[in-house]
């Protein structure tokens, strides 16, 4: 096998392999993975009135005091940012007529929650002080960079790997540094999504662990 610190000739002989097609082309996959440390979660107010504006009105004081004590257990204000505001108009259909039943006004708030520790207690308190959907909760890694390089790393020795155990079946003399590395889809952590249907008063958030992917092409020469 060859390495690296060969003479001129080995130099050479790489050249006129690369030249004469003696290459294959090997996959590699690297997975890491992360314990998340942040979450993001969608926390609603919805309310409902004939009146538009006691609709409006009730879902405005409620929403501020659902972010006034979401603030209180240290989440930041920029970390709160409204996702959606809408008003509809509901409607009941009584024999076969529909019927107004009034006017349905909610407001998203999509909140980040750095300390990931906190995140069923912080949700629990935004229930208790009015909010009355979760959409959704996701848990990310906020800085993915050092373990995405990680997952690199393995991605390039795993394609090492598969050439060496392809260099051994064909009985040929493989040069184990490539030729030409292929980054593909750069690896981002897969988030595990949840969708909470109610929140009691201590509601269990577990996080578990994201992976973390790096795929790789590579391409290897070898002599007979």
């Amino acid at each position: 096998m060859y390495q690296l610190g060969d003479s001129d000739n080995y130099r050479l002989d790489d050249y006129d392999s690369a030249k004469s097609g003696n290459r294959f082309k090997v996959f590699g996959k690297g997975i890491v993975n992360v314990k998340p440390d942040t979450a993001e979660v969608v926390i609603g107010v919805i309310t409902e009135n004939v009146q538009l504006e006691v609709a409006q009105e009730e879902n405005a004081n409620i929403t501020a005091q659902v972010i006034n004590s979401i603030k209180s257990m240290g989440v930041l204000p920029e970390y709160i940012q409204t996702q959606n505001y809408n008003i509809r108009p509901n409607y009941d259909y009584i024999d076969g007529k529909q019927v107004f039943r009034g006017y349905e006004v909610s407001n998203y708030l999509k909140v980040i929650i750095r300390n990931i520790d906190f995140a069923g207690e912080i949700i629990d308190t935004a229930v208790k002080n009015g909010a009355n959907t979760i959409s959704g909760i996701s848990f990310i890694v906020s800085d993915q960079t050092k373990h995405y390089y990680e997952a690199l790393s393995l991605a390039v020795k795993d394609a090492q790997n598969k050439a060496s155990v392809m260099e051994s079946e064909l009985k040929v003399n493989l040069n184990i540094i490539p030729i030409q590395i292929n980054e593909q889809d750069k690896g981002n952590a897969t988030p595990l999504v949840m969708t909470l249907k109610y929140v009691n008063e201590s509601t269990p958030i577990e996080a578990g662990q994201n992976k973390i992917t790096a795929d790789i092409e590579a391409v290897f020469i070898y002599t007979q």
